[in-house]
């Protein structure tokens, strides 16, 4: 039991000296994009891989609903990995690498949003979001990505980054949750504001 004792207190301790390495204003400028989206009544499309597809469908669903005001309009949100048939028809007929990319392809415009949530930041691995970022920057959308190791080439190439700056799974996809849920706190509070 001591052993496990130990493990728990050093996993804990990492995470919260890695909550408080967050970048303030990082988060403050992905909150003021996401409230500028919904208030210009863009879109909003969310996207990653393996545990990263479920957070960015958490992201979509919590911005459908838990943030809107009493009585007021939903955000336009969608996740690109919600639909399984239409992501396996373009891995199968198109190149992978252009799964996501082809799902934006005539959707996607100017006052878009695209949020890209990878554990490696596109380092090597995650064509397909990296692909997707490139084309939303190309037709002018802004794109928000939340990362973790050194942040690759989504949060050097997006309009906004999240950086988790740790080399570990678990942690990062953790923290993005929470960062999420900050996020999705912010925004309810932003735009139940009655200033």
């Amino acid at each position: 039991m001591t052993d496990r004792f130990h493990l728990i207190d050093e996993f804990l301790a990492e995470t919260t000296r890695l909550l408080e390495c967050l970048d303030r204003a990082a988060i403050d400028r992905a909150v003021s994009i996401l409230v500028g989206c919904y208030r210009s009544r863009g879109r909003i499309f969310t996207m990653g891989n393996g545990g990263s597809a479920s957070t960015a469908q958490h992201f979509a669903c919590d911005l459908g609903k838990y943030v809107v005001p009493r009585g007021g309009v939903p955000f336009d949100a969608r996740s690109l990995v919600d639909n399984v048939s239409l992501y396996t028809a373009w891995a199968n007929d198109a190149p992978r690498e252009d799964v996501f990319l082809n799902q934006l392809r005539g959707l996607l415009a100017p006052g878009d949003v695209l949020l890209a949530i990878s554990v490696h930041g596109g380092s090597g691995v995650s064509t397909d979001l990296v692909r997707a970022v490139r084309y939303a920057n190309q037709v002018g959308a802004q794109t928000i990505s939340l990362v973790g190791f050194d942040g690759g080439v989504l949060h050097r190439e997006s309009t906004c980054s999240i950086i988790v700056p740790v080399e570990s799974t678990p942690q990062t996809e953790g923290i993005h949750l929470v960062i999420e849920h900050l996020l999705m706190f912010l925004i309810r509070g932003e735009l139940s504001d009655t200033r």
